[in-house]
């Protein structure tokens, strides 16, 4: 009879322990500490993976997200350096050449690393441009401040107060494990979820699972984002009425996977808090449709 309980016992404990190594993950694991991020904040800016182009007066400034890198910028940087500065760094963790570091911040983490980025260009006040993840952290910049006095918004917008689709749950919580798991392994599972939860095609229909960076190690935010959802620690969206910053929003129309409610877009436009601007395309549409976008963003800035 004893023999038997070890057996079940160890049966449970195998079945059980990937539920337990995630709990574990989840719970002791975090970001660096505030004491010891404050302290290497500037030597993090001054490591970022920089690029500037052109010479005009106002200085606009390009943040990516998943799983891309300053390079994502290319047509539009072609077009608006001939009037503008034009300001890119990818994320921490997300450079094209690995580096072998695997820094993971949480979303406050990275939009301090984003402020200190834009003081330290001395130019006054900027104009953001973000996508994916980097829109997630620009929203931040939607109430009025001093660092950013226009913001464009590719593609990621808010649900408000509404429920989250469905399938966004399951991908986010996919890479947040992806995340957690030896690289190898987090890579698998990374494309499997733009292959089978997310089915590409219904993010872009221009990209195919072969255009997408599969690393495991630019999965950190769905990570800490997760993290605060589940310690009940997340941070209250700016609400629309609050909106104080001249802002566009830009979202391709052809996508099965959406990224904002439509309550949250209605209610921009009808408080006159924003430009909602729709184009061809899935959430890559900048790169799919650059000369439209091009024009869509020169004409908004001239008016703005």
């Amino acid at each position: 009879m004893k023999k038997i309980m070890m057996r079940i016992l160890l049966i449970v404990l195998v079945v059980l322990s990937p539920v337990l190594y995630l709990i574990y993950t989840f719970t002791f694991t975090g970001p660096i500490p505030d004491e010891e991020f404050q302290k290497n904040l500037p030597d993090i800016v001054k490591n970022l993976e920089v690029k500037i182009d052109g010479e005009g007066e106002e200085t606009l400034v390009f943040i990516h997200g998943y799983p891309d890198s300053l390079e994502l910028w290319d047509k539009q940087v072609e077009f608006l350096k001939q009037d503008y500065t034009i300001v890119r760094f990818t994320l921490p963790g997300f450079e094209l050449e690995d580096n072998g570091e695997r820094p993971h911040y949480n979303i406050k983490q990275i939009r301090m690393i984003t402020d200190s980025f834009i003081k330290g260009l001395d130019r006054g006040a900027v104009t953001v441009m973000a996508h994916d993840w980097g829109a997630v952290y620009a929203s931040q910049y939607l109430k009025k401040n001093d660092l950013v006095d226009r913001l464009v918004l590719f593609d990621i917008g808010s649900f408000g107060d509404e429920k989250r689709p469905t399938i966004n749950v399951k991908y986010t919580f996919a890479l947040a494990v992806a995340w957690t798991l030896p690289e190898f392994l987090g890579e698998k599972l990374a494309l499997y979820t733009a292959d089978k939860i997310l089915q590409i095609e219904n993010v872009d229909p221009n990209k195919t699972i072969e255009d997408l960076r599969p690393d495991a190690r630019m999965t950190y935010p769905y990570w800490h984002l997760w993290k605060s959802v589940l310690s009940k620690n997340t941070t209250k969206a700016t609400e629309v009425k609050d909106y104080g910053t001249p802002f566009l929003f830009i979202y391709g129309k052809d996508k099965k996977v959406w990224f904002h409610a439509k309550s949250w877009e209605k209610q921009v436009q009808e408080l006159n808090k924003g430009q909602v601007e729709v184009v061809p395309g899935g959430h890559w549409f900048m790169q799919s449709s650059p000369d439209l976008v091009n024009q869509k963003l020169s004409g908004w800035l001239s008016a703005n």
